[in-house]
């Protein structure tokens, strides 16, 4: 058995933290283990060259009982290390991916499905995914393809200026032709809903809002927001408890995450 004062490991690249899904899969995270007596590490790195020798390192030292491994690919070097190793581990790892270890797998697509399912029966004329990333998501454009029978697509607008952008769509929409805003975080939807009612526009008649990732910010806001909820807080429970098995029984089969899910609010 492992010694209970252990600790579990996780690396985290940078940009990573960024992401509200990873957010909320890392606070779940602490949960298992927490309350089975373990202690929660986290380590802040740049590359994968730093997370190997982050492994390295704790491998020679001692202490960590097992690591949490996210986004994992085929043929991953940081999966290969560990088992060199020898040190327990648990992986998110897409559902495509064949894999033969612990992990959590995740359907990425499946969020793309649950929006192009909710598009299918919005009356919305126009649907516009508003970004200020460099490389705006490509499973957002996905749910375009997939979405009235690939007859339609998402537009796709860049810009460093989310709520101008915003409000130049929302002044071309109307009752009679409504438009659905999505947007990649909560801080961009919430900034663009308290721009749009300022500026007198009909929300949700006349423009919809919905949030690529839900959050405690969606749900909170003046008018709550419609989102997809990708389960982080979910995911992030099921890598914990799958730790704690690795760790004490080393014979983990993988684990599929909950399928994505739109949860309607008041801005739809």
């Amino acid at each position: 058995m492992t010694d209970q004062a252990a600790s579990i490991g996780l690396v985290i690249r940078h940009g990573r933290d960024r992401d509200p899904v990873a957010s909320a899969i890392v606070r779940a995270i602490a949960g298992p283990l927490l309350a089975a007596g373990m202690r929660f590490i986290t380590r802040s790195v740049d590359d994968e060259e730093s997370e190997l020798r982050t492994y390295r390192l704790w491998a020679r030292v001692g202490g960590i009982a097992g690591v949490i491994v996210l986004g994992a690919d085929e043929d991953d070097a940081r999966i290969r290390l560990l088992r060199q190793i020898d040190m327990p581990f648990v992986a998110l790892a897409p559902v495509a991916h064949e894999v033969d270890y612990p992990a959590v797998t995740v359907d990425a697509s499946a969020a793309s499905r649950a929006l192009a399912a909710y598009l299918d029966g919005h009356p919305a004329r126009r649907w516009v995914y508003i970004t200020s990333q460099s490389e705006p998501d490509p499973l957002v454009s996905e749910a375009g393809e997939a979405a009235d029978g690939g007859e339609r697509r998402i537009e796709t607008l860049q810009t460093p200026d989310v709520v101008a952008e915003a409000l130049r769509v929302a002044g071309e929409s109307s009752p009679d032709a409504p438009s659905v805003l999505i947007f990649d975080n909560d801080h961009d939807a919430v900034a663009a809903l308290d721009a749009l009612e300022e500026h007198g526009i009909l929300v949700p008649e006349a423009v919809s809002l919905i949030c690529w990732s839900d959050s405690l910010v969606c749900q909170s806001a003046s008018r709550p927001i419609t989102a997809i909820d990708r389960h982080g807080r979910e995911i992030g429970a099921l890598l914990g408890t799958a730790a704690l098995a690795a760790i004490h029984d080393g014979d983990v089969v993988p684990v599929a995450a909950p399928q994505p899910v739109v949860v309607v609010r008041e801005t739809t």
